[in-house]
């Protein structure tokens, strides 16, 4: 048999057992189609860190694996060196879901680093280097915890400038050790015969400085800029630094490119002119709002923006999420969650989480990458968030905690339904008793009758007391505000000061560039002892440590309910 047939025999097997045939009219068969490759979009972004699993910022859950991480302090960082609560830099692709991308690089600057001069508790103030530092309960805190802040503490702090020209934290951590002293503002009154200028009026003297990124000839008043000096270098109010950087944020953009922004609004001039961190905004038709719209936008309003810059290097607006103010407040067990629609329930009380939830992990499981679905019922939760326009307790911030012994909860909110020594806040009735603790609108202790005649409807109150047998039994009640109020227009705010004395006078003191005054009604204390008046001003003397309790006014001269000297 030759070898041709049996190959022609092979060859007719082969096209029976596949049905083919040699014939012209069998048809090719057609390739399978190419899918659709998803599309990026390119984008810039600085805005706060929310929480891991990768990096959330913006709302975007940007992917690490091939991230270059950058810090101030160190070119090859890691995303172990990040933390939530840091503002950060961001470079990346933004899928089309709009919610993922791939980060190409983050890079991390504090805002300030520096010795604590004076702390305001109630106003939810510090003062370091002659700036103003504002928090609230959005601000993530490392390492320490503001009631025990005292005079000299260094501070690293991370947040935003607002329309006052305060730095809002969005972290603060405490330092171990003195550290180079850094501060990043705007540069005003540049005097460049004697080598000066001012960030948020603390005096900068450049005269041996080291200019990174641009040279001192290129020294301008509104430049963003980044100076250090050492801890010894600060005498009278001048700082002189040995570093100066540009900080700039908004030069390098062109045409169509894609920018994500946070922070306050500021140089307000109408819903259609504005700037947000240095940035001029345009919001047109087309813009999209999310928990508001233009009406609610005003000096001081923090928002968060996304869109496209146009040949002016104006940012015009796509989306504008408006950053309601966190008034509501809820600590307690874990009782429901659903997961389909993120949600947990605490005492009854529903709040939606989402990707702009700023996810935190304070219990001794210390999860990073913390999210919802490693919470479980049971688990001890502080909720902080905002009812929107259609009811929704929306969460700007869950943190995870080891439960007290005492299963001790609080709540934060507008109060409702007033009715025999009991009221309605978050959706829970809260009760009193002979034992709860009652401080009424002028910060001083009052009785339940008096409380009562002063709590109003919508007030904004906090509450802590205990689940018993579900009821909820307040242990100590505060009236914080009118939840529309604007405290610092106030002609005496309250104040709870700490501070060092500076001028000891015959009755009244400078603490921290503040003039204090007292009265016959003045409580003094030392070292948490009651004192009479003639033994505190025997022992009080310039550099040592207060704590004042009363009110403040407009001037910044407060008047002394309390003072207690801390040795």
């Amino acid at each position: 048999m030759s070898n041709r047939f049996i190959l022609s025999l092979i060859t007719a097997a082969v096209l029976t057992g596949c049905g083919g045939s040699s014939t012209s009219d069998s048809a090719p068969e057609t390739p399978a189609p190419t899918p659709p490759q998803p599309t990026t979009t390119t984008t810039a972004t600085t805005g706060v860190i929310t929480g891991f699993g990768s990096v959330f910022v913006n709302g975007v859950e940007y992917e690490t694996d091939a991230t270059t991480i950058t810090t101030d302090d160190n070119d090859g960082a890691s995303e172990t060196d990040l933390q939530v609560g840091m503002v950060v830099t961001l470079s990346g692709e933004v899928n089309e879901d709009g919610t993922t991308g791939n980060a190409n690089a983050i890079h991390y600057d504090e805002q300030l680093k520096g010795p604590v001069e004076s702390i305001d508790l109630f106003a939810n103030s510090i003062t370091i280097l002659g700036q103003t530092i504002v928090f609230d309960d959005l601000t993530s805190f490392d390492n320490v915890v503001v009631a025990d802040l005292n005079p000299g503490d260094i501070l690293e702090i991370s947040g935003y400038f607002n329309a006052n020209g305060d730095l809002y934290a969005t972290r603060i951590e405490k330092e171990t050790e003195q550290t180079r002293l850094k501060i990043q503002a705007r540069i005003t009154s540049l005097d460049t015969a004697n080598k000066t200028f001012e960030l948020n009026g603390l005096t900068i003297d450049y005269s041996s400085a080291i200019f990174k990124d641009f040279v001192e000839a290129d020294l301008v008043d509104g430049q963003q800029v980044r100076v250090k000096g050492d801890y010894s270098a600060l005498t009278a109010g001048v700082l002189v630094v040995s570093e100066i950087k540009l900080k700039d944020k908004n030069e390098n953009h062109d045409e169509g490119d894609n920018r994500h922004v946070e922070g306050f609004i500021t140089n307000f001039e109408s819903s259609s002119s504005f700037k947000v961190d240095g940035i001029a905004i345009i919001i047109d038709n087309n813009t999209e709002f999310k928990y508001g719209d233009a009406s609610a936008l005003k000096a001081n309003v923090s928002v968060k923006i996304k869109g496209e810059f146009n040949a002016d290097g104006a940012l015009v607006a796509k989306k504008i999420r408006i950053e309601n103010k966190t008034n509501l407040k809820i600590e307690g067990a874990i009782e429901a969650i659903n997961l389909d629609l993120s949600t947990v329930t605490v005492l009854g009380v529903e709040f939606e989480i989402n990707n702009q939830t700023k996810m935190k992990d304070e219990s001794d499981d210390d999860e990073r990458f913390f999210d919802l679905a490693d919470l479980a019922i049971g688990d001890f939760v502080e909720l902080k968030g905002f009812v929107d326009s259609e009811g929704k307790n929306i969460a700007t911030k869950v943190q995870r905690e080891n439960e007290d012994e005492n299963v001790e909860v609080e709540l934060k909110g507008k109060v409702s339904n007033i009715e025999n020594f009991s009221f309605s806040l978050v959706g829970v009735t809260v009760t009193t008793d002979e034992n709860t603790k009652f401080e009424g609108t002028s910060g001083n202790d009052v009785s339940q009758a008096t409380f009562f005649e002063q709590l109003e409807n919508d007030m904004l109150v906090e509450v802590e007391g205990q689940l018993i047998d579900g009821i909820f039994v307040a242990q100590k009640i505060e009236i914080e505000e009118h939840d529309d109020d604007d405290s610092s227009d106030s002609e005496n705010n309250r104040t709870e000061f700490k501070g060092v004395v500076e001028a000891v006078n015959e009755d009244s003191l400078v603490v921290s560039g503040h003039q204090v005054l007292t009265s016959q009604t003045t409580k003094f204390k030392v070292d948490d002892e009651r004192v009479s008046a003639e033994l505190f001003w025997s022992m009080v003397a310039i550099d040592d440590q207060l704590e004042i309790k009363g009110t403040i006014d407009l001037q910044g001269i407060i008047t002394a309910k309390s003072i207690e000297l801390e040795h």
